[in-house]
Parts: structure tokens; sequence; C-alpha cells
């Protein structure tokens, strides 16, 4: 199926606002909460439960999401009604009042998670169905994650123009800057997308039990190797993200830095999204992955060595943390495009929003166990992010940003260097769906 460029534009938008607003989730709210007056293990162990609900919610809209037939579509619908319960929880989130507490975070979370669950499986699960072309479907999802990226250099160079502007100022200044940021885009990219394609037509099909479907899981060894992989990322990007502020501060010692290292990571990784989109062309996604997990590891491994006060060696680092950031998300959305079709041969039913919904969940969990685990080894270290620390703690800080990456980055080239989906058996799938129609 083709799609006129602009049409495709208009249709990726609202990922731009999807992509702004997760990053300060993971970067800037955990930081923020914590300045406000609650402890590390208290920000973490919210975090974590309230992503851990969307163990239950991502499934079930996926299953929902999959059933509905209405006279706009399946996946409209569902974008529509998202929006609006997304723009709640990010008002309540980003602009927290004067005096917080871990029920309050816990109740914002969880109304901000469910509009973004809703919105991101449909927006996602839309984007795969409007090609079956194994390479089209890669231009797809990069042209969801250039959007993203570009989201994300928008919403991160806030804190830098908000820091400009106030003379250094603290977190709750820039997260109501961003916060703002997504609810004046949000509903001018949501009606973009609901008007630029048409979505195409699904007959539906006899409904699976849950037995035939735990059947179908157990048996997809392709499907079993991009969630672990996925879930992996996530632990990563979690961990990248909650310590950059701290790593940045306090342990290289460049506090002028932080946000602008932000750009450098977004900018970087926006930039290589064409080289990546032709990596997979010609070497395959799985192997490109592999490959951009490796160049991950080379990067994050350089965080045991950086000195601190050394602005030049460490811009060039964060250059390398970059490279790989816009690849993963569209090789991954594009590989399990690949999977559903797989799942649709063996059962006979098209199953997209249920298999993005576990996407979305295993990369939730991978950032919410970082967040969990990570934050209450800061406590234990003895971690301050509002005074000083001895030498020990921060390097004890360098320690953790540096190793837990670093080795989940190592696991992902490892589980995925062996992928049983790549183009040739893609293109037999293909042909037995066009067959069966």
């Amino acid at each position: 199926m083709g799609q006129r460029r602009s049409g495709m534009l208009f249709f990726a938008s609202p990922a731009l606002s999807l992509a702004a607003l997760g990053l300060p989730i993971a970067v800037i709210l955990p930081p923020l909460y914590a300045e406000l007056g609650l402890s590390l293990t208290a920000v973490g162990t919210v975090f974590m439960l309230a992503r851990f609900f969307d163990v239950f919610t991502d499934p079930l809209f996926g299953i929902l999401g999959d059933r509905l037939q209405t006279r706009w579509g399946r996946r409209k619908p569902a974008i529509a009604l998202g929006a609006p319960i997304l723009l709640a929880g990010v008002y309540f989130l980003f602009l927290p009042g004067v005096q917080v507490s871990e029920s309050g975070l816990l109740v914002a979370l969880l109304v901000l998670y469910s509009g973004w669950t809703l919105m991101t499986i449909a927006h996602t699960a839309w984007a795969s169905e409007l090609s079956g072309d194994y390479d089209r479907r890669s231009e797809i999802m990069s042209t969801l994650q250039a959007a993203g990226l570009i989201g994300a250099v928008c919403v991160m160079s806030i804190p830098t123009i908000v820091d400009w502007i106030y003379d250094q100022s603290d977190m709750r200044l820039r997260a109501q800057y961003m916060g703002w940021f997504v609810l004046m885009t949000l509903p001018i990219f949501t009606l973009f997308a609901l008007y630029s394609i048409r979505e195409a037509v699904v007959v539906p099909s006899i409904r699976i039990n849950w037995r035939e479907s735990w059947a179908s899981f157990r048996s997809n060894m392709a499907l079993r190797r991009l969630l672990l992989a996925d879930v992996l990322m996530g632990f990563q990007g979690g961990v990248n993200g909650s310590l950059h502020f701290f790593l940045i501060i306090h342990v290289f010692g460049l506090p002028e830095a932080a946000a602008p290292f932000l750009l450098v990571i977004f900018l970087t990784g926006l930039l290589c999204v064409p080289l990546f989109l032709w990596l997979s062309k010609t070497l395959g996604k799985h192997q490109t992955l592999c490959l951009g997990a490796i160049q991950s590891t080379v990067a994050t491994s350089l965080f045991f060595f950086l000195p601190a006060n050394e602005l030049v060696w460490t811009f060039g680092v964060f250059v390398m943390v970059g490279v790989n950031f816009g690849a993963k998300d569209f090789l991954m959305r594009s590989m399990m495009a690949d999977v559903i079709d797989q799942d649709h041969v063996m059962l006979g039913r098209e199953r997209s929003a249920l298999f993005y919904s576990m996407l979305t969940l295993t990369g939730k969990i991978g950032t919410a166990l970082a967040v969990g685990l990570v934050f209450p080894i800061l406590d234990l270290v003895g971690f301050d992010p509002n005074g000083s620390n001895h030498p020990d703690t921060l390097q004890g800080v360098r320690w953790v940003a540096a190793t837990a990456p670093t080795t989940v980055t190592i696991l992902v080239a490892l589980i995925m260097w062996k992928f049983p989906l790549g183009r040739a058996q893609q293109v037999a799938l293909r042909g037995r769906l066009e067959k069966d129609r």
C-alpha cells in the first residue's frame, strides 16, 4: 500500500509529542520528585509500581484494539480516546503542587500511562498495517522514530533555554515548560494523524482462545527473543536516562553541560536514523540491531574511564552514546511486524495491537526495573542529589551507570544474532498470506 509523503508525515506527527513526553518521564521527573522531598527509594518504587500496572493494561488494550470494529476503523477510536486521558496525566504530573506525595505521584502516573498506552499501541499497530513489504516497514517505522527524535530534541532543548533565561532554573520549572510543550502539541498532531491516512479494512476472523494464544507464544521463538531483547534495551535506556543528570553534574562535574548533552544524544540519534535504515536494507534488521548494540556497549563502557571536568572527552563519549539511540526502536517495531505475519500464518488471524502491546510492555518493564533497582542502590551507597558526596559514593554512581547498560547491550547482541526471521522468511510469509486472501 503506498502513501503520499505528506500523508506519512502527518500520520507520524503524534510520535513527536509522545517521544517528547517519554524522555522527561525517564530523565526529568524522577530527579524532580526527589528534589521535591520524596526519598530516592520512594521515587524508584512508585515509578516501578506504575510501570508494572501496564502488565495488565497493555495486553488488555491490545486485545480490545484488535477486536474493535467501528465505522471509523479499529485504531482511530483508541487514539482519539487516549489523547485526553494522556493530557490529564501530563497536567497533574508535570505541573505538581507545592506539596507532593507518593500516592499523588502514583495516581498521576497511572492516568498518564493509561492514555499513553492507548495511543502508542493503536498508532504503532496502525503503522504496521500500512505495508507488508520487509523494507517498507522499516521506512515507515523509521519515519515514526525520526518524528519521535525530533520531538525529543525539541523538548530537551527546553531545559537549556529555561536555564539560559532564568540563569540555572530548577527541575520544577524545567518540567513545567516540558509539560506545556506536550499539552499544546499533542492535540494538534493527533488531529493530523486521524485525518491523514485511511485505515486499512480488516475482515473480522474467528476468535482464538487463551490456550491457543499461549501455545502460539510458547512456540514462537522469534517473538520471545524480540521481547526479551526489548526488556533489556528498556533497562539500558532507563539506567542511562534516570542517571543522566546525576552522572553529568556530580560525577563528571559538568552541571552546565547536563541538558545540552541530552540534545547531543538525540541529535546524533536523529542524524544516524538514515544510516541504520540503509544498514537494515543491506545487512538485515536483526544484524543491524546487533551492530548497534555492540556500538552501544563500547560507548557506555567508556564511562569507566572518563575523568571529571573534561568537557571535550565527555562530549565525544555522549556523541557515541547517541549513535544507536534512534535505531533500536524502529528496528524492533519493524521486526515485530514480521513476527505478526508469522503469527497470522500460524493462527489465521492478525493481532497487531496485541503484539505491539507486548512490545510496549516489555520496554516499560525494562525502564521500570532500571529506576526501581538503580535508585535504591544510590540510596544504599549514600548518594545525595541535593548535596555534596564522598568520592567513593560518586565512584559507585559511575560504576552503576557504566556496568548496567554495558552488560545488557552485550546480552541483546547475543540474543538477536540468530533471530529466525530475516528478509527471505518474511517474503515467504507474505506470499502465503496473499495467497490465502
